[in-house]
């Protein structure tokens, strides 16, 4: 049995009209194409699916069954049809953004807020996650995009370099650096120094500029999140080094930044997305979002 969508529309127009040229004037077809339709339709079934007279038409009893499969099925395509064409394009469906803590924090506010007001219908999905994570969720097909560092390899993927950050380094208000006007890596090793751990992109960088720098330091503390390296930090127990983005996560807690030098560090920051698939409309739009808001926080 092979119906298509356009034939069973025709068997519901006749069963809701009670005549064949009723149906066809709806329908905005002839009536002997709309009769010759039905025909097919009771071929193809092996069903009598109207009986006709000179001057009615009537349903048989198989003829409202197969009447409200036929619409039940058209209301099915038609609301699946439309919520594709709902989503391609952008009033309704769900973007999927991994992105890594530290730039999520300062970029993703204003984006997405800016984005919700262009796209009320459609939901954002964020998924906060270390760099290696946030590109796996892309490579696998569960985030459309990923705001991140650039990745090490590019199997299948696409990165859109939006810019970078620099490092600063993140001390007490009362602490000797605090104070100094031109501050290189080499200077950090006098104090103790809280590291990101190993695992981290902002670990790699940081242990390259020291070894640029001629100097080797051996951590006084290792911790997963930047907000606590911030409070050990804001404790007296040590200073650290950040990219300039991660300030944001720890605004007002009574530390001070200043400008790093030989070398200067910067962490470059992009979208990564699949480079086989055609991002839809909405997933551009918060591309552009990402890329507006990220230019403001670089001010």
């Amino acid at each position: 049995m092979n119906l298509t969508i356009r034939q069973l529309e025709i068997l519901v127009a006749a069963a809701e009209a009670g005549t064949f040229s009723a149906a066809a004037g709806r329908l905005g077809i002839s009536q002997p194409a709309l009769s010759e339709t039905i025909r097919r339709l009771e071929s193809e079934t092996g069903l009598r699916l109207f009986d006709r007279t000179t001057r009615s038409l009537a349903l048989t009893a198989d003829g409202r069954h197969a009447a409200a499969v036929a619409r039940e099925v058209v209301r099915d395509f038609q609301a699946s049809l439309g919520s594709i064409v709902d989503r391609s394009k952008g009033r309704r469906g769900r973007v999927t953004l991994a992105a890594l803590p530290s730039i999520a924090c300062a970029v993703l506010p204003d984006a997405v807020r800016n984005f919700r007001k262009e796209f009320p219908g459609i939901d954002v999905g964020v998924h906060d996650v270390l760099h290696e994570r946030a590109v796996a969720f892309v490579a696998d097909g569960q985030a459309d995009i990923a705001l991140t560092t650039g990745p090490g390899r590019l199997d299948g993927l696409l990165f859109e370099e939006l810019g970078s950050d620099e490092f600063r380094l993140v001390c007490g208000k009362s602490h000797p650096l605090a104070r100094a006007k031109d501050i290189g890596w080499r200077d950090l090793a006098a104090y103790p120094f809280v590291a990101m751990a190993r695992t981290s992109s902002v670990r790699r960088l940081t242990d390259a500029a020291f070894i640029n720098s001629g100097t080797t330091l051996d951590p006084a503390y290792e911790v997963e999140q930047i907000p606590s390296a911030a409070a050990l930090v804001q404790a007296g127990l040590g200073i650290t080094a950040l990219p300039s983005l991660t300030l944001a996560m720890f605004k007002g807690h009574g530390l001070v930044t200043r400008a790093l030098r030989r070398p200067t560090m910067r962490r470059p920051i992009g979208l990564i997305r699949l480079a086989r698939r055609t991002p839809a409309e909405p997933v551009l739009a918060l591309v552009g979002h990402l890329r507006r808001s990220f230019e403001r926080q670089r001010g």
